[in-house]
């Protein structure tokens, strides 16, 4: 017996066989019925704090929600000599936060870059809530993020699964020092932009105190609106990296996803 023929025409499927049309499905439909007949990959335990997920073939993207609390930092000094570094003075402090919300985009197990960190007063219900924009050093405004979080030296192991870089960048984020490199390298930081969005956070001192009279405070500061939510910034930082596709793909779409497919595998 003939095999059939599979043909793509703008945002349609048709399986046929000879001139004879035996079925038609859209480009979208196929796509999802294509990926629910892969192999499935390997299963991954995820970090308990992960709200909201996104995959997409070897990407994966997570939304991270820290709860409310004090917490122990390393602060860099005012009158620190250097900016950053392991030559920098610092300081222990006991700081009070909102809900820090941390996204991660990882290809294939592994940090890709894009990577931000947002605030909310409330805790996560959908990948549509709004987003508060932060006041922490070593998170600025680059590379195509609104709120692009420094992990730099975090550190990353080839044989780790997902949830064990996830869980070793989340760590990272508050047990590393906050300085001044976003300041030097990204031209900005957070805290430098929202020293003046309440008293009580204006400067590290004040926050320390504000803490100490009450660990609840940061819930109840006006911080300002990112202007984004989640779902948002995933399309955003998947696309990134090639991974995502409009709400319907035609046949110049999967060509692209071809070229890739095939340009991964000559990489292998």
């Amino acid at each position: 017996m003939k095999e059939p023929e599979l043909r793509i025409s703008g945002t349609t499927v048709s399986v046929r066989s000879g001139r004879t049309r035996l079925a038609e499905v859209g480009v979208s439909d196929f796509v999802r019925a294509l990926g629910r007949a892969s192999p499935a990959g390997p299963d991954i335990v995820v970090p308990r704090g992960v709200r909201i997920s996104r995959q997409q073939g070897d990407v994966l993207a997570v939304a991270f929600e820290i709860p409310p609390g004090a917490r122990r930092v390393r602060w860099i000094r005012d009158d620190s000599a250097e900016p950053f570094g392991a030559t920098a003075s610092y300081r222990e402090v006991q700081l009070a936060f909102p809900f820090v919300i941390v996204l991660l985009v990882l290809h294939r197990g592994r940090l890709t870059g894009q990577q931000q960190l947002y605030y909310r007063t409330a805790p996560l219900e959908s990948a549509d809530d709004p987003l508060l924009l932060p006041n922490l050093y070593n998170v600025a405004e680059g590379y195509g993020q609104r709120c692009w979080l420094c992990l730099q030296h975090v550190r990353q192991r080839p044989e780790w699964t997902p949830d064990q870089t996830i869980a070793n960048a989340i760590d990272h984020t508050f047990s590393a020092a906050f300085n001044r490199s976003s300041d030097v390298h990204e031209g900005n930081s957070y805290w430098e932009r929202m020293r003046d969005v309440d008293p009580r956070v204006a400067s590290v001192d004040a926050w320390e105190e504000a803490t100490r009279a009450d660990r609840g405070f940061p819930l109840g500061v006006d911080w300002r609106p990112a202007g984004t939510s989640i779902r948002r910034e995933f399309d955003t930082m998947c696309a990134e990296l090639g991974a995502a596709l409009p709400p319907e793909p035609s046949a110049t779409h999967l060509a692209g996803l071809v070229t890739r497919a095939r340009g991964a595998r000559r990489r292998r």
